[in-house]
Order: C-alpha cells, then sequence, then structure tokens
C-alpha cells in the first residue's frame, strides 16, 4: 500500500502566505484579507503601539492601539519585529535579547499565545543574530531576500521569501499565475511587503489589483507563517508502521496522508487505523 505524506493539509498543491511589518495602516490589509480568504503574519514593534489614552492616537493616520492588537489580528498572527526596529547586526548581544525578548514579552502579553515567528528590521543580521534567536526559540525569521523555491528554507532563521508587493518583471499576480496554471507545480508563495506602500503612494487600489487575484483557489492553503512551519514540522513527525496498517501522529495538529489515493487526515495524538479505507 502506498502512503504519502503531503506537504500541505487536505493534500492542497500550493501554500499562499503573506508578510507585513511596522503595523502602519493594517487595518485596511486585514478588512481586505479577511474579506478575500487571506491569511497574514504582522510583524509589530511594540514601541510604536499606541496605549488607549493617548492624545496622539489616531486611527486615520494608521496608528494601532494596544486596545485593538488581539481583535484586529484574530485569525492572523502577531510576530516580531522588535522593539524599537534597529539595524540588529549593529548591536551587542545583549541588546539584541533585549529587543526581541521584550518585544515577544509585550506581544503575548496583547494576544494571549506564544509569538515564535519574527521579521528582521532592515532586514539585516549576522550569524550572531541568528544564534540567539535560536537560543530564544524562535522558530523562523523572514528576510528581505527573495528565493523562486523559498520553503522549507535551509535557515529558518534567514527565510527568503517569493516577493515584495511590488516585484514587477514578472508582477505578484503574473508570477502567481504562471505557478497556479502548472499543475505539475506546488511549493509555496510568499509575498511581504508593507501596508504603508500603498498609503505613500497613494495606491490602494493596488491592494486589490495585488491580492485579491491569489484568493479563492481550492487547490490553495491559505496559512499565516506560523502554521506554514508546525504544519511542515507536524508532518515530519507521523510515524507510518512498517506493515503500513497504522499512522500515529504525536503532534499537537492534524496531519494529512494521501493512502492509495484517498486523502485521510489522522488527528492529534492518536493512532489511525490505514487498512479498509473506503
Amino acid at each position: 500500500m502506498k502512503i504519502e505524506i503531503p506537504s500541505f493539509p487536505q493534500g492542497k498543491r500550493i501554500a499562499v502566505t503573506l508578510s507585513f511589518d511596522d503595523g502602519h495602516h493594517d487595518r485596511r490589509l486585514v478588512a481586505a484579507f479577511n474579506e478575500w480568504g487571506l491569511k497574514s503574519t504582522f510583524n509589530l514593534n511594540s514601541s510604536v503601539l499606541f496605549p488607549a489614552d493617548s492624545k496622539d492616537y489616531d486611527p486615520p493616520r494608521g496608528h494601532i492601539s494596544v486596545t485593538e492588537v488581539a481583535e484586529l489580528y484574530h485569525g492572523h498572527e502577531v510576530a516580531i519585529h522588535t522593539v524599537h526596529h534597529p539595524f540588529l547586526d549593529r548591536l551587542d548581544a545583549n541588546q539584541i535579547v533585549d529587543e526581541v525578548l521584550q518585544d515577544r514579552k509585550a506581544l503575548e502579553d496583547l494576544v494571549s499565545y506564544p509569538v515564535r515567528g519574527m521579521a528582521y528590521p532592515f532586514g539585516t543580521y549576522n550569524q550572531q543574530v541568528i544564534d540567539i534567536l535560536r537560543a530564544l526559540g524562535i522558530v523562523y525569521c523572514r528576510t528581505v531576500e527573495n528565493a523562486e523555491k523559498c520553503f522549507p528554507p535551509k535557515e529558518p532563521l534567514a527565510w527568503p521569501a517569493t516577493c515584495h508587493q511590488y516585484a514587477e518583471n514578472p508582477t505578484v499576480p503574473e508570477r502567481f499565475e504562471k505557478l497556479h496554471s502548472d499543475p505539475k507545480y506546488s511549493g509555496v508563495f510568499f509575498v511581504w511587503g508593507h501596508g504603508f506602500e500603498f498609503h505613500n503612494k497613494n495606491d490602494w487600489d493596488g491592494l486589490e489589483r495585488i491580492f485579491k487575484p491569489l484568493s479563492g483557489k481550492p487547490d490553495v492553503w491559505y496559512c499565516t507563517n506560523i502554521e506554514l512551519f508546525d504544519y511542515e514540522a507536524a508532518r515530519k513527525r507521523i510515524v507510518l508502521a512498517a506493515n503500513r496498517k497504522t499512522a500515529y501522529n504525536p503532534s499537537g495538529i492534524p496531519v494529512t496522508l494521501n493512502v492509495e489515493g484517498k486523502l485521510i487526515d489522522v488527528p492529534p495524538g492518536r493512532i489511525t487505523p490505514l487498512t479498509d479505507i473506503s
């Protein structure tokens, strides 16, 4: 009996994930993504989040208040972007730890779940930064580098994306259409950017022009960055019996198997029979 472990849940062929930095003008992004069924990771600097009683808090200017973070980003992922957005490769070890760990703690206080992902401020890092992040338990860190095959990365703490939101020749929709139209293609399509870029360019029409064409595909898994890494870790932990009659899933999320052409989900923490599947 042939048993495969597909790359994505329900045997989806492509995973689409997004990443936006800095937290400026995120409301319009979240509203659009929720409408279109897209999911994103939002990398936040806790120092620029406004207290609820701040006189300078101005939502039309794109400000985000600490009181709205949990509700605003619900269904998406909140991730680290450091407290003050420094060049991490210019700091000593103590400052790097403070910038990352204090941001993580502040964000966790707001969203009430472990924050485990990150994006590098200015895209700068070095081996010392990577070593410190790994010691702090950070699962992945997105760079500003791009790669056609971006997942799984050789180094999760130096993770490239597919392209930036304003990529040209080809554009984001053109790149996605080329990959999606190829029935043999399977992989991750990962776009990063900033909400303020739409604002600064006076190009809010670009939000729909760039991202709506990625939505609504039945063979695509729309996920956050951490969901992508968590699923990859879970599928690697699946234990198939030598006689191929059972499968054990020791992880905390369901994992899909392809058993002789039939997709089945192995529930978390369960041993699932694979024989007599109709």
